[in-house]
């Protein structure tokens, strides 16, 4: 079975107010999934709803997969209160099912491998909090690629990073997804690399207004609106 998830009518509220409506899609394996919209409507929460955080009100979500791997918004900010080097960090990747044992030899291997796929070997008795927004971002692809995921989530990795890190980044997710074979969703403010990295787009504001070829989104939605507008409504 070449599909990986399915998301079918999905409808969640907080309180009494819905923040999601009939939210219905699918993904193959191996698509590069990028989700836009305005704050407030609802991304987040979709990532949560998708990962298990959180329980639809209504509808169903379908993961045909276990191995998944969830890098939440401004996780950095933690590390100011528990200091943890690179190499700790990453490790956190190879704890099975939360349980606490021995590293291996072999969980030494695949650490200094995701370590060095991200450029970041020579950082790894750094403390994390000492590197940059883009460094810190490549620690958790490699903490979250050393548990050998299927499927990566992401949610506005790019934020607090500069313009040449983010290029950076998007190379290796590019590289994740096309080499390694990883399905990435990616939830992200930053709409035209989103639009140049992924394979499929979403325009969500509390419903999805589209969902399609990004080329078909910048006909289909942004003309004659700008971009800025339509992410202020």
């Amino acid at each position: 079975m070449n599909r990986i998830l399915e998301v079918r009518n999905l409808y969640f509220k907080y309180r009494n107010d819905f923040v999601l409506e009939d939210i219905s899609f699918s993904l193959d394996r191996e698509d590069f999934f990028g989700i836009i919209g305005p704050n407030g409507s609802g991304k987040s929460t979709l990532l949560k709803l998708i990962v298990g955080i959180l329980k639809p009100t209504n509808g169903e979500i379908k993961v045909y997969t276990d191995k998944i791997s969830y890098i939440p918004q401004r996780i950095a900010s933690m590390y100011h209160i528990f200091p943890a080097t690179v190499e700790e960090i990453v490790a956190l990747g190879r704890l099975s099912d939360g349980i606490l044992r021995r590293f291996s030899k072999k969980d030494g291997e695949l650490i200094d491998q995701a370590l060095e796929l991200v450029g970041l070997k020579e950082f790894k008795d750094r403390k994390i909090s000492e590197l940059s927004g883009g460094q810190q971002q490549r620690v958790h692809i490699a903490r979250a690629i050393v548990s050998n995921p299927e499927l990566l989530i992401l949610d506005e990795p790019t934020t607090g990073v500069d313009v040449a890190n983010q290029e950076k980044f998007y190379k290796l997710l590019d590289h994740l997804n096309k080499n390694m074979h990883i399905t990435i969703i990616i939830v992200s403010h930053d709409i035209s690399s989103v639009a140049n990295e992924v394979s499929t787009m979403a325009y969500l504001d509390k419903r999805l207004h589209f969902i399609g070829k990004p080329r078909d989104f910048f006909k289909k939605i942004l003309w004659p609106i700008e971009i800025e507008d339509l992410l202020r409504r």
